[in-house]
């Protein structure tokens, strides 16, 4: 059963979208539930639709208490994501709870104004954490942003794009928290790649253009299709366009795979299946994977500062070692 949440306008700098005025109940124990689940989620699947198109990318959540928003951020040479939620702030967000998931539905504001001072915000969500091994992971990766090494490699990678969103429905998503992949020719993934994922995700998007997501524990694949059992609030249609993720990643986010794979839902006569169509994959586990993401970032970046009319300059720092 879903539970939606009361609105709250905000008048500040970016591109301001508010929730929809249809939210009438305002909750504080339905924002405290967001609160502590986006705290246990040291990854969750945050999802964006372009007209009846989901598409869903892991993220690290984190919740502004000032403000009583979710956060999720996107360094510019990964923008995809935050231009979707600017050009449609639909999205929905699915936290991990216990053993189960929640499932939360909002309105995105992206801010992209200044990203170096967005970083000092991220660097704030980052201590207002509770201790946890969440907290402990991202303050490790901060610390080493800010390091020599990792301002010469990943400078580009510490500025933030933020993504705020506005809950304004919660529904809870079953899960007896574990996921087998099996080997799915049709998508791409073979069985090496199969037994690496933990995690395996289906969206579509519902009739009010928001997306809307939902664990997947045991997969059943036949004639390259994958069985779909959605939750009672979801109801796609036969040809209605889908998406899957897979994904896993290590404990501090060093080591991580994924693989989107698009598609339709068909009705046969066993029921609903997933039909997949294209995949992208995505590696980052060996050397040779993460000097492509550097290579790849660094240029991205540019790529996003350009497109802008825009320069990109190392951070301070980074500049004076450079010059050292």
């Amino acid at each position: 059963m879903a539970t939606t949440l009361g609105t709250c306008r905000y008048s500040g700098r970016g591109r301001s979208i508010v929730a929809p005025p249809e939210s009438s109940v305002t909750a504080s124990t339905g924002t405290d539930r967001i609160r502590d689940a986006v705290y246990d989620s040291l990854t969750a699947e945050f999802a964006t639709a372009r007209d009846d198109r989901p598409a869903v990318v892991p993220v690290t959540p984190f919740f502004d208490r000032e403000r009583e928003v979710v956060v999720v951020t996107a360094a510019p040479a990964f923008a995809g994501k935050a231009e979707q939620a600017a050009a449609n702030p639909r999205v929905s967000l699915l936290l991990h709870e216990g053993e189960g998931r929640l499932h939360l539905t909002g309105r995105a504001t992206v801010r992209d104004d200044d990203l170096e001072a967005n970083t000092a915000v991220v660097e704030r969500l980052i201590r207002d954490e509770p201790p946890s091994p969440k907290r402990k992971a991202m303050v490790e990766a901060a610390d080493f942003l800010g390091t020599r090494l990792g301002l010469l490699l990943l400078d580009w990678y510490g500025l933030r794009i933020l993504i705020e969103i506005r809950p304004t429905a919660v529904d809870s998503r079953p899960s007896d928290g574990t996921t087998t992949v099996p080997t799915w020719s049709a998508a791409g993934v073979d069985g090496g790649e199969a037994e690496t994922y933990d995690r395996m995700v289906v969206t579509v998007t519902d009739e009010a253009g928001y997306p809307r997501s939902w664990p997947v524990s045991a997969a059943t694949i036949r004639d390259g299709r994958l069985r779909l059992t959605p939750p009672d609030d979801v109801t796609p249609a036969d040809g209605q366009p889908a998406c899957v993720l897979v994904h896993w990643h290590d404990a501090d986010l060093a080591k991580l795979e994924q693989r989107l794979i698009r598609g339709r839902c068909r009705k046969d006569a066993r029921g609903l299946v997933f039909d997949p169509a294209s995949s992208f994959h995505l590696r980052n586990r060996t050397p040779r994977d993460r000097l492509r993401f550097i290579v790849d970032g660094k240029r991205r970046t540019r790529a996003y500062f350009d497109d802008r009319g825009r320069t990109y300059r190392p951070v301070p720092r980074l500049r004076t070692l450079l010059e050292w």
